[in-house]
């Protein structure tokens, strides 16, 4: 980042932020960023954060929507207190303590579908989906992977491997696992196929399944699983129709092929379900989560059938720390956090709230193009012919820089980076919710007015 330029274009002062980020960039190398604004985050409360400066922002961010319940929960805060007090961890490889049974047996009861269900643990959503790839495998027998054009599922060798959003130049030289196929994500704003998917979404499901079954068909008797994320997230928030995951799920069914659902970034009940796959009523054979479920500490779990979890031989899902009993403890309240204030339901009510919002300001700002919600999963397209729906990441930088100027948290994401990501904690006060859509009217003005300048553009990373 040349946060030298930038301070330069803001009134803020970024004084102690710009002395971190000199010293991340002499010590810390690139590939582990992608920044967005020139801001050292320093603490942290609910639904607000504050930088090294002292400047108070609105976090419609949530650290890459990890902290459902806000940031520094009480419960979750107590929880991770008296755990490190009385044991921070000892391994699971070689004896046992009850922190990572008492999660398992909670996280289970969270899930769809009737089965006897395990879970395994890691540490973040690509060892969730190293694991859920290793399982499939081992209980099928088979090698390939199919995944989607556009998915997000991680930065560990098999979870990039099966990421579609990052280029093949960026992955071409780290051995990446060559058993991976792709698929088209049915996109109903914009696809390939030229379909308005969401007013015939059985043609889109159609022309989907064909690309898929065309995919099984060529590799017949060699696919172990379908890798699915059922809200595209860093695609841009992208829903697919129902009946293409009723349609998948029959296949694969039929197929002996595993249904991973990944849902690293959707579940912990964003969506207004415990799991978005509940939106489409479809029993995975396993379910991926991470980001959220710790609370705010590092964790994974792989919940899902027994018989394809015990199918890894040992230790092949024996980490030192797997299940570490502090990440453990912190999971275990924040479950109970979301069940027992009703988080789930809140998002359904505030994720209503900002899309009628946002309904109401695309009458006026014809670069509002499209709006994706179920609860707090939002994403909203930018684009500069409604028409056409060409994205406008531009205009979606300026307006996540005006957000910013003003004190809101909010980057863009997306296939084309031309979509606001807007994932608040589910638990926001309404006050505060308030505050924001108000900061957000007076940055979708500036950027509108061409009050943000044009020289931020190429001094911003992002998507």
């Amino acid at each position: 980042m040349d946060w030298r330029s930038l301070a330069g274009l803001t009134g803020k002062n970024i004084e102690k932020s710009c002395a971190v980020i000199e010293g991340e960039e002499r010590v810390i190398p690139r590939a582990v960023s992608i920044k967005y604004f020139p801001m050292a985050i320093e603490k942290a409360q609910g639904s607000l954060v504050w930088d090294a400066d002292g400047n108070r922002y609105i976090d419609f961010l949530t650290s890459a929507a990890a902290y459902n319940a806000g940031h520094c929960h009480p419960a979750v805060v107590e929880a991770v207190k008296e755990q490190v007090e009385r044991l921070q961890n000892y391994t699971m490889v070689y004896f046992y303590n009850d922190r990572p049974v008492r999660l398992a047996e909670l996280l289970i009861t969270t899930t769809p579908g009737d089965a006897p269900k395990k879970a395994v643990f890691g540490f973040s959503g690509s060892d969730g989906v190293d694991a859920a790839i290793r399982a499939a495998r081992a209980f099928t027998g088979r090698r390939q992977i199919l995944s989607f054009k556009e998915s997000y599922h991680g930065m560990t060798t098999a979870a990039l491997s099966v990421t579609g959003i990052v280029s093949d130049e960026a992955k071409k030289d780290v051995c990446l696992d060559p058993h991976v196929i792709f698929a088209e994500y049915p996109d109903p704003y914009r696809n390939s196929w030229g379909i308005d998917g969401y007013a015939d979404p059985a043609a889109l499901s159609g022309k989907a399944m064909e690309s898929i079954a065309a995919l099984l068909e060529r590799h017949r008797g060699d696919v172990a699983a379908v890798l699915i994320e059922p809200a595209q997230g860093d695609g841009g928030m992208i829903f697919p129709p129902g009946e293409f995951m009723t349609r998948l799920r029959e296949v694969t069914e039929r197929e002996g092929i595993v249904l991973i659902d990944e849902e690293v970034q959707t579940g912990m009940g964003r969506s207004g379900r415990w799991w978005a796959i509940e939106h489409f009523g479809v029993v995975p054979d396993l379910i991926v989560t991470a980001k959220s479920l710790g609370g705010g500490l590092p964790i994974s779990a792989v919940v899902g059938r027994a018989e394809i979890l015990d199918a890894v031989p040992a230790p092949l899902f024996a980490y030192t720390h797997a299940g570490h009993a502090v990440s453990c403890a912190s999971a275990e309240a924040m479950i109970k956090v979301v069940r027992d204030e009703g988080l789930a339901a809140a998002a359904v009510e505030k994720g209503q709230v900002i899309a009628d919002w946002f309904r109401s300001r695309a009458e006026r700002y014809p670069f509002i193009g499209d709006i994706r919600q179920k609860g707090l999963l939002m994403g909203v397209e930018v684009v500069s012919d409604r028409e056409k729906r060409t994205p406008d990441k531009a205009m979606a930088m300026k307006i996540s820089w005006a957000a910013w100027e003003r004190g809101l948290i909010m980057i863009t994401f997306g296939k084309d980076g031309n979509v606001l990501r807007l994932a608040p904690p589910l638990n926001i006060p309404d006050e505060l919710l308030q505050e924001a859509l108000g900061i957000m009217d007076a940055s979708l003005e500036d950027a509108a007015s061409g009050k943000v300048p044009a020289a931020i553009l190429p001094l911003l990373k992002g998507w």
